[in-house]
């Protein structure tokens, strides 16, 4: 899929999520450019805050703007998280890019949520929020998918001198991530001592 149609269903879904002043920060494939593993993707992952009141405004209004419910029933409830899938076709590609809003509905993503970092408009062309890194780390654990654990082992070590590694130990340990974080350790870094000998 070519690289600027998903950035300018980003920059459209953006723009329109601005005009409700919802917290929101950008996770996925796009945000691992920031962290400094570029990787090619096609679809636009976001983390987003909205009372569950206002989840119906919210998917009329992104309807409003041309994106279309991926399903009948638009909010996805899976044992510890619930999203909305949509897709939009950007203007003058001809094809759909998926679009996944991941709705806070725990302590930890409300506090990621809290920790989001604002891109500056002159990486992308606009102002974007994206997850910490030490945050999309903990998100691609939890997703637990070979492709996830090797983007997070990847900006682990692209990103080491400055990993909150405090923070990040204190939610490996909440979220029973721990074993999964020695593995990716150990890819990241396969000449260094195991995690659990390494940060004991």
């Amino acid at each position: 899929m070519p690289p600027d149609a998903v950035l300018d269903t980003l920059r459209h879904l953006w723009l329109s999520l601005r005009q409700l002043d919802l917290p929101c920060a950008l996770m996925g494939g796009l945000a691992l450019s920031f962290w400094r593993h570029p990787r090619f993707t096609k679809d636009v992952d976001v983390l987003i805050s909205v009372e569950s009141a206002d989840r119906t405004g919210l998917i009329e209004h992104l309807v409003g703007a041309g994106f279309r419910p991926k399903r009948t029933d638009p909010i996805v409830r899976l044992q510890d998280a619930e999203f909305v899938q949509f897709i939009y076709e950007p203007r003058e590609f001809y094809l759909d890019v998926q679009v996944d809003l991941l709705l806070v509905v725990n302590e930890y993503q409300r506090e990621a949520l809290d920790r989001r970092i604002l891109i500056p408009a002159s990486e992308m062309g606009f102002e974007v929020h994206v997850l910490a890194c030490e945050d999309l780390i903990l998100h691609k654990l939890l997703a637990g998918r070979i492709i996830d654990l090797m983007d997070a082992a990847a900006i682990l070590r692209a990103n080491r001198d400055t990993v909150d590694f405090p923070y990040l130990h204190r939610w490996l340990r909440e979220k029973a991530l721990e074993a999964d974080f020695g593995r990716i350790w150990s890819e990241a870094f396969p000449d260094e001592p195991p995690y659990s000998v390494a940060h004991q």
